[in-house]
């Protein structure tokens, strides 16, 4: 796919391609950290971890609305009613933009024309913000061993435009195409991201353990009975949604990690659990 951002990386750790699961081809997914601490996530590939964009990969703040509303008027020159993402029933770059053009014989054309105006306004408000542009504090290390140490499969489910996370996350130094990953350019709904995401990825909604910062976030998560680490700027607000892991940042990676591990070996248990009383009653009816 040509790329024609101007954006160069702030980080260039190399990433390598997403491995892919194989239920042909068990593998050790015990992993030791800089501490020497022992992961033990079983014996195959069978946790993916996906990760959200904005305020979870790149440290997004003040610059994405303001320019999201300019392109929005200055292609159809009508105004949004809030830049409070919490006052939409679907959160999402092109949920927002196709309910305010719903009717419209030319909305399809004119999303097209928002995106493109849309990066072109981040691109240029990019130098007078820098930090928007970059990565939380150890993302990008992080995702990077999780894949490297085989300790989970990694995708990316953003509700952004395809090609506004393409160039937010060229600028944390990260290739969205490099991983399996869903958009709101795919579909509008969070709740339908997450999974296509997974989907492309070859896991099941079930396998999932969510990376998020938002409100939206722990909705979808609760929606699709999903676990949830939060992270990122919300975190005191994630804890009051119930959110019981949440970082500002990945700089204790090991503790992430545990928290990942944990959280996949209770599902494990749970599923474990509810196979075997499905067995017993089988057994019963047989009997």
């Amino acid at each position: 796919m040509t790329r024609n951002f101007t954006c160069v990386p702030f980080y260039t750790v190399p990433l390598s391609p997403c491995l892919y699961r194989s239920e042909s081809q068990p593998r050790a997914c015990e992993s030791r950290g800089n501490r020497g601490l022992a992961f033990d996530v079983g014996q195959r590939m069978n946790l993916l971890a996906i990760f959200d964009n904005d305020g979870t990969i790149c440290d997004t703040q003040d610059v994405e609305g303001p320019c999201y509303a300019r392109a929005i008027e200055r292609v159809t020159g009508r105004s949004l009613s809030t830049l409070d993402w919490t006052t939409y029933d679907e959160p999402t770059s092109s949920a927002i933009v196709r309910d305010l053009l719903a009717g419209d014989p030319a909305a399809l054309t004119k999303e097209e024309q928002i995106k493109r105006e849309f990066v072109r306004l981040l691109e240029q408000e990019r130098p007078r913000f820098p930090g928007d542009f970059t990565p939380l504090l150890g993302a990008v290390q992080f995702i990077t061993r999780l894949k490297e140490e085989t300790i989970c499969s990694v995708a990316i489910a953003t509700g952004c435009f395809d090609i506004s996370a393409r160039f937010k996350l060229q600028c944390c130094g990260i290739a969205l195409d490099d991983f399996p990953h869903a958009t709101s350019s795919d579909t509008p709904r969070r709740r339908d991201i997450i999974p296509l995401a997974a989907s492309r990825a070859g896991f099941p909604v079930s396998s999932v353990v969510y990376f998020g910062d938002a409100p939206w976030d722990v909705r979808v998560s609760g929606i699709l009975g999903i676990p949830m680490i939060g992270m990122g700027r919300r975190i005191d607000r994630l804890k009051e949604l119930g959110v019981q892991h949440a970082f500002r940042d990945y700089s204790d990676a090991d503790a992430i990690i545990r928290v990942l591990c944990d959280l996949k070996k209770k599902k494990n248990g749970s599923e474990m659990k509810a196979f075997q009383r499905r067995k017993a009653s089988v057994q019963i009816s047989a009997d």
